[in-house]
């Protein structure tokens, strides 16, 4: 976001040296001959960086909804950015929907924990964990596993793909990052969220309607074939109820067209 800023106020972007990322921190770079570091409040104090002139910039952007992004150059505080991180269009009628089925919903977020409330009252998420790092959230997804609960995670970033990877079911926003997207069991291509709530209802109703259609069949069989074996039956009406067993599955599975 803040690379494509620059590009829009026509700033030229300089070449760097000795880059170097930290998942879920910053990065480090040398931009002609000054030492540049870029990252979330603890990423430049683990770096020695004093950030008590920006705390209260960065304070007002969290209360907007923004990320606080720090700046170091040459070892002193430079800047701060305010990333703006607005919901996803329908987050709050998805969140909704999710919840109505029964999923117990959290955002789990490496944003500062006034930037994560903000934007969770908007969705109508009530559990919020901030400042999560990627083994935080893999964490996280291992406890309720351990609880016997069944985990979806929906994530977009390098930081996600770790957590896609080890929920039972990983679903991945199509704008995403690739690496995201090769962790996840499921894309949502327009990176609408609302398709995870029609994705859990319809393997629901699907579900359903097998053990609908296994219960009429072996019913079907119990009663017929002993009949038949007692020689009570006419074949004619032995082949047509077959037939009709055939067609009534059909039907019955012809409903998840309308769910």
């Amino acid at each position: 976001a803040i690379v494509e800023h620059a590009r829009d106020l026509d700033i030229a972007l300089k070449p760097t040296t000795h880059f170097y990322s930290e998942t879920g921190s910053g990065i480090t770079a040398e931009v002609d001959g000054k030492k540049l570091i870029i990252g979330n409040k603890g990423w430049l104090i683990d770096q020695g960086i004093k950030v008590e002139g920006l705390l209260s910039a960065a304070g007002k952007f969290a209360e907007q909804g923004k990320t606080p992004v720090f700046m170091a150059i040459d070892g002193k505080e430079a800047a701060v950015f305010g990333v703006a991180d607005k919901p996803r269009l329908n987050a709050a009628q998805a969140i909704q929907r999710l919840q109505k089925l029964g999923v117990q919903t959290l955002m789990v977020t490496g944003d500062t924990e006034k930037t994560a409330h903000y934007i969770a009252a908007k969705v109508g998420i009530e559990t919020v964990i901030a400042n999560a790092k990627p083994e935080q959230k893999l964490a996280i997804i291992y406890q309720f596993q351990k609880e016997g609960k069944k985990v979806g995670m929906i994530g977009d970033g390098i930081n996600d793909a770790p957590a896609l990877a080890a929920a039972d079911v990983g679903f991945a926003i199509g704008t995403g990052t690739d690496v995201a997207i090769e962790s996840s069991d499921m894309t949502l291509v327009h990176g609408d969220i609302n398709k995870v709530a029609e994705a859990i209802q319809l393997s629901t109703d699907t579900i359903k309607i097998i053990k609908q259609n296994l219960f009429w069949a072996f019913g079907y069989n119990t009663i017929a074939i002993p009949v038949a074996a007692m020689g009570k039956l006419n074949p004619m009406i032995a082949a047509a109820a077959m037939a009709l067993s055939s067609v009534s599955v059909i039907v019955n599975s012809l409903r998840l067209n309308k769910a």
